[in-house]
């Protein structure tokens, strides 16, 4: 069963009218489809953003118009405030409930591996998937046994099972899971860390830069 979500028409006026609606908790919209123009929209934030926290980007949209006529579509891109983490603007599409669509889905793990039992570190290197499938088909999650994985084993994206009339997109020799030794474990833990270190030191470069010959 699709969400519901409400939605208005708008005009294509300056910038201060996205400003303003956003200030009235409203997000600036767009809707694209195959066999329409493109309709510009806003929608209410907070129930889109009960629709995103209950349902998640790859669910089906049942938007709703004033005048009552309804549309099936899904979300094609998301902008946020990189800063406020807020949703700035949403890109939506049309669909056809009996047309497959192409998709993404989350991946979750299931059971703890005899590997981690015995010391080894679990690592999922692969969360999300791409698929196509009917949109009344689409899958909230595809689910991994990794119970079985002994250290050094891996599960691969092709030992996962679809449900019935879902196809695989991504590639099938993707790692979803693995464990590993436990100091090969920690050296992965410390480079992820350095890692994210490093991408810090450099975000902070521009704002040196910047700094750099102003006066007191």
């Amino acid at each position: 069963m699709a969400y519901t979500v409400e939605a208005q028409k708008r005009e294509n006026r300056p910038r201060s009218i996205l400003t303003r609606l956003r200030r009235e908790g409203r997000i600036p919209a767009v809707l694209y489809g195959k066999k329409t123009e493109n309709e510009l929209l806003h929608l209410d934030y907070s129930q889109f953003l009960r629709f995103l926290q209950q349902e998640g980007t790859s669910a089906v949209i049942n938007l709703k118009f004033p005048d009552g006529k309804t549309k099936h579509v899904m979300v094609k891109e998301l902008q946020k405030d990189p800063v406020k983490d807020l949703i700035l603007h949403v890109d939506l599409y049309e669909i056809n409930m009996n047309e497959p669509v192409d998709t993404e889905t989350v991946v979750e793990l299931n059971g703890e591996p005899v590997g981690v039992k015995e010391g080894g570190i679990l690592q999922q290197q692969l969360r999300t998937v791409e698929i196509r499938c009917l949109p009344t088909n689409i899958p909230d999650a595809l689910t991994v046994d990794i119970s079985e994985l002994k250290i050094g084993d891996s599960v691969l994206l092709r030992d996962v099972k679809l449900p019935e009339g879902v196809e695989l997109l991504s590639d099938p020799e993707e790692v979803v899971a693995s464990v590993l030794p436990p100091q090969m474990g920690q050296e992965k833990e410390a480079e992820a860390l350095d890692e994210a270190a490093a991408e810090a030191e450099e975000n902070k470069e521009p704002e040196r830069a910047e700094g750099e010959g102003k006066e007191e």
